[in-house]
């Protein structure tokens, strides 16, 4: 469980590092995920940067990697492989979570 302290230190994706956020929000796109259906974050822990997406209802699930402030100022490929294991699971979350919304 995250304390106060922890969620305090985080801060949002978009305003630390554009060039990842937007990286993220274009690899989601190409399944019609919108930028509203996720809340992507970033922390400092020791040398690297802790990335947490949170997605789903109610933005229950998460998905966290690490990696190094290059990695996030100029995205590679560890950080479009982690995009990519967002994109599908995000996308079967919604799904699921859209077909128990519809269930009778």
């Amino acid at each position: 469980m995250k304390t106060a302290q922890t969620k305090q230190n985080s801060k949002l994706l978009r305003t630390m590092y554009p060039s990842a956020y937007q990286f993220l929000i274009e690899k989601l796109k190409e399944h019609n995920i919108h930028s509203f259906d996720v809340q992507a974050t970033a922390k400092k822990t020791g040398s690297a940067y802790e990335v947490c997406v949170r997605f789903g209802e109610g933005f229950g699930q998460e998905m966290t990697c690490r990696f190094a402030e290059k990695a996030l100022r100029e995205p590679d490929d560890d950080f479009a492989a982690f995009c990519e294991e967002i994109q599908k699971t995000c996308k079967e979350t919604l799904i699921a979570d859209y077909f128990k919304m519809v269930k009778p």
